[in-house]
């Protein structure tokens, strides 16, 4: 039985994490469990303090971190990471047609996850075709569900407004 996992304590996983382990045992199509969403407005943003915001929301958010192991028996647990230590990406869209950059954010949501001791998410900040700016979001179903999603993308949202502007309350 697993106790620790890179100095970190470890968790046995939930009956739903069970169960996604088994669809994936059983699916083709490993990348069944991605969910991948955008977020852009229509305004130049700061590229260094919308990742200094990721990097801040990384850190409040402990399933943004979850990573699995599997033990010698194969039994499967959970352990969150410290910190988030990835470069986040950029992509850059413009002069693309919409439909192609549409296409190609779903490529990147068709990608399966490693599932052991890899990180379960990807964030890429992208300027759309149309020139609104903002962050692709993909996450492990294991990890995040849709509302999961959407409180990260606003606490981003909101830790980038306070670094930014003043008299935005730190959330």
């Amino acid at each position: 039985m697993m106790k620790t996992r890179y100095g970190k304590k470890v968790y046995p996983i939930t009956a739903a994490q069970r169960l996604h382990f088994f669809t994936l045992a059983h699916c083709p199509k490993k990348q069944v469990l991605n969910i991948g969403t955008s977020l852009t407005i229509e305004q130049d943003l700061d590229w260094e303090v919308l990742k200094k915001a990721i990097y801040e929301a990384y850190a409040r958010c402990e399933s943004m971190r979850i990573r699995f192991a599997k033990d010698k028996a194969g039994n499967v647990y959970q352990y969150i990471a410290n910190r988030e230590e990835r470069e986040i990406e950029h992509f850059d869209f413009t002069g693309w047609q919409e439909c192609h950059a549409e296409d190609k954010m779903k490529e990147w949501t068709s990608v399966p996850f490693e599932r052991f001791d890899s990180p379960l998410n990807r964030v890429v900040m992208i300027i759309t075709p149309d020139g609104f700016q903002g962050i692709y979001l993909l996450v492990d179903h294991m990890t995040m569900d849709a509302q999961s999603l959407i409180l990260f993308l606003k606490d981003v949202i909101e830790i980038y407004a306070n670094m930014k502007y003043e008299g935005m309350e730190y959330p």
